[in-house]
């Protein structure tokens, strides 16, 4: 038993992961709610969750809060040219959906958009929160690694957009798991994915390839 709840058992460690976890996703979701600040938001979480996928350990709120600060323009910026093109393509098919005959058929275009659009941003934050690059070269390379990784970029896109699909087609459901949403989910979500852009961005930090 001692060993069980010993602070180096397996049981402590995901404990205490756990517990960093949830302090991280209140942050994010309270750093979230003005909305515009969304882009430095998941810039930050990226920059806790990253290294701490890969077992490094550092402090958690100083960089969040210092990630937060230093990329607030640039992540901004990119959060607000990747929000109306999200919402746009995503409303395109939406009504493109519900309309008769062959029109609806266009659905598809800005469904093939809507999809190449959530792959580019979905790795352009985690990159931006790694890597000191301009916002064109942040989307360039976002969209080529998203496509040149699709199955894990797509796995990404699922445990980023889950909650908002639930919202648009359950929103009761959605509201049932408002303590997930608040507690966990997002953290989670960016400490998993974090995980799989390790091979992603593993050939672009060379202290990585000497271990």
């Amino acid at each position: 038993m001692n060993g069980l709840f010993s602070l180096d058992s397996p049981l402590a460690k995901f404990l205490s992961r756990l517990a960093d976890l949830v302090m991280l996703n209140v942050v994010f979701v309270l750093t979230c709610l003005p909305v515009v600040t969304v882009g430095a938001a998941w810039t930050a979480l990226y920059t806790v969750c990253y290294p701490m996928a890969q077992d490094r350990e550092g402090k958690l709120f100083s960089t969040y809060f210092r990630a937060f600060r230093e990329n607030f323009v640039q992540a901004t910026l990119l959060w607000l040219l990747a929000l109306p093109l999200l919402l746009g393509n995503l409303a395109c098919v939406v009504l493109l959906c519900q309309q008769p005959g062959s029109v609806r058929y266009l659905a598809v275009v800005f469904g093939v958009l809507l999809t190449l659009c959530v792959v580019t941003f979905d790795m352009s934050f985690p990159l931006l929160s790694q890597f000191q690059n301009d916002n064109l070269t942040t989307l360039k390379n976002g969209l080529l690694l998203g496509l040149g990784y699709l199955p894990r970029s797509l796995v990404m896109a699922a445990l980023n957009l889950f909650p908002f699909g639930m919202l648009l087609l359950r929103p009761d459901a959605f509201l049932g798991f408002g303590l997930l949403w608040l507690c966990l989910w997002f953290s989670a979500a960016a400490y998993l994915n974090s995980m799989l852009l390790k091979k992603v961005f593993q050939p672009y930090f060379p202290e990585e390839n000497e271990i």
